[in-house]
């Protein structure tokens, strides 16, 4: 879990951890400056619950070059890797079910859930499927969000450093990392009874910066290795652009559609700022 900027956050995913019966291993990159966080206060908290917590200190910022750095420090040994943000929380049932999934299928090698809301009935972030779906190049990028993403171990991927928040190209390091997964054959299912809690965001609050930044890292993200597939993905999301200006422009300011359409040209092109 790499992290930066929350601390009462981390203490209450250790506590929804503990709620599953999985042996659990917690690893922690901290991005913040020394003193942001006590790491003293962390392993208290994961030994009260029965985790085993290692602790980094970060010097390096980037989501995705944190994650590729704990990836680096996990043993060799059988089990499930999972990516978790600093403001998630697993469910109780959470790890049971993807630990009982993966015994009972063998064959798969990632199993993806989805962000739902418990407390009121409802899916977030996207439409997710209410069914379950054999994911491929065609469908990953509408089912893929780093925390519902679990890969049996063992498994030597790493995340494009490129991609992320905190890197020049500031999302779809989750599709880019299912992708590479599926070109070496990985079986991947989605099955909506996995479930994450994470906050819901407000997407009327999200700044134009952020909106270039994510619109940047999709058209890198297309642009990589681009195929016949990556090639329909860009002519939807093209389309629902569009749409969106032409039929509901009243829900956002033509300032939105500039700066994602920036951000996705600067993506497609490669460009550094």
């Amino acid at each position: 879990m790499p992290t930066i900027g929350r601390a009462e956050e981390i203490e209450k995913f250790i506590s929804s951890v503990n709620k599953n019966n999985a042996s659990v291993q917690l690893l922690i990159a901290d991005q913040n400056e020394v003193g942001f966080l006590e790491p003293k206060k962390l392993y208290e908290c994961a030994k009260n619950q029965n985790i085993d917590m290692h602790y980094f200190h970060s010097e390096q910022k980037g989501l995705s070059r944190n994650r590729n750095f704990l990836l680096s420090k996990l043993d060799a040994h059988e089990g499930i890797i999972a990516f978790p943000d600093d403001d998630c929380l697993y469910y109780e049932d959470t790890l049971d079910l993807v630990m009982s999934f993966f015994e009972n299928n063998p064959s798969v090698d990632v199993l993806l859930g989805c962000i739902y809301d418990r407390e009121y009935d409802r899916y977030l972030f996207k439409k997710w499927p209410r069914k379950s779906v054999v994911v491929n190049y065609l469908n990953v990028y509408f089912m893929s969000s780093s925390i519902t993403i679990f890969v049996r171990k063992p498994n030597q991927q790493k995340f494009d450093q490129a991609l992320g928040a905190g890197a020049v190209y500031g999302s779809c390091e989750d599709p880019d990392y299912l992708y590479s997964l599926l070109k070496k054959g990985c079986k991947i299912v989605y099955e909506p009874s996995i479930q994450v809690w994470h906050p819901a965001p407000d997407y009327h609050q999200i700044s134009l910066s952020k909106v270039y930044s994510y619109a940047k890292g999709f058209g890198y993200f297309i642009r990589k290795d681009i195929d016949v597939y990556k090639s329909i993905l860009l002519v939807l999301l093209i389309s629902k652009k569009l749409f969106q200006l032409i039929f509901r422009f009243k829900h956002f300011p033509i300032k939105y559609f500039r700066a994602y359409f920036s951000g996705l040209i600067s993506g497609l092109l490669r460009k550094q700022t």
